[in-house]
């Protein structure tokens, strides 16, 4: 099992994670944004949802709901060192992500200002996702269609400025391209890679915990366990499908 973080990040310093949901990002990819940050790389999380229809029996309503998931999701971020400023959210509707211009034209301002070198997002291909040979789930539609308006920003409505020109009148926004991603939920995919969180994945797990309204502390160390434990090896890990698109 190799360790792909220098081979993937050594030359990165802006790192664009887009997911569709709060929890999202410290379940899929918590140990490497703790790695990122430590390792002094400009990290900025964004969600297309505050998750404010993830409830199952509470008796809540929607804005408080999606206030609440904001102020835990604020505190995981701190765990993870993610800045205030690189803690965004675009406030789309849970359960109602489209691959459409309501959906790009934030994340390609996103990109436009922030100007990443590599993008982390949801899987943007499979309907089912396959864990191993016994586990099995659906890819979310937030997250399927998250993934690909993350894909469709980046190229080429990032890239081209006759797409959304009002945006530049906001001086900080330039026309950026990006060509490499990692997905997650794209497990033993034959450009999976591997990287080592195994100092990171306690931090992990004290981020999932911070979204309290989803996890107990013992649901969010069996997550992370789930997640980062590979048979045979002493290491914890976090899996992607690395692409480079030119």
């Amino acid at each position: 099992m190799k360790d792909s973080y220098q081979d993937i990040f050594k030359d990165k310093k802006r790192i664009l994670v887009v997911f569709a949901h709060p929890d999202d990002a410290e379940i899929y990819c918590g140990g490497t944004i703790a790695r990122l940050t430590a390792d002094g790389k400009k990290v900025r999380v964004v969600k297309v949802t505050s998750g404010n229809k993830g409830s199952r029996q509470e008796n809540i309503s929607e804005k408080d709901l999606k206030a609440l998931r904001e102020r835990e999701d604020n505190e995981a971020m701190k765990v993870l060192g993610v800045v205030p400023e690189d803690n965004i959210y675009l406030n789309l509707g849970d359960g109602e992500v489209n691959n459409d211009m309501k959906t790009i034209e934030p994340l390609v301002m996103q990109i436009r200002l922030f100007k990443p070198d590599l993008v982390i997002t949801h899987n943007p291909e499979d309907v089912i996702i396959k864990f191993d040979e016994k586990d099995s789930w659906v890819n979310h539609r937030d997250h399927r269609n998250t993934g690909v308006s993350v894909v469709d920003a980046s190229y080429p409505y990032s890239r081209d400025i006759l797409f959304f020109p009002k945006h530049f009148e906001d001086k900080r926004a330039a026309s950026h391209k990006v060509a490499e991603y990692l997905f997650v939920d794209s497990y033993n995919h034959k450009d999976e890679i591997f990287i080592d969180v195994t100092s990171t994945f306690e931090t992990k797990t004290k981020a999932i915990a911070c979204h309290a309204s989803q996890y107990t502390d013992e649901y969010a160390k069996e997550t992370t366990d789930y997640f980062t434990v590979i048979k045979g090896s002493d290491c914890r890990w976090e899996r992607f499908r690395y692409v480079v698109a030119d």
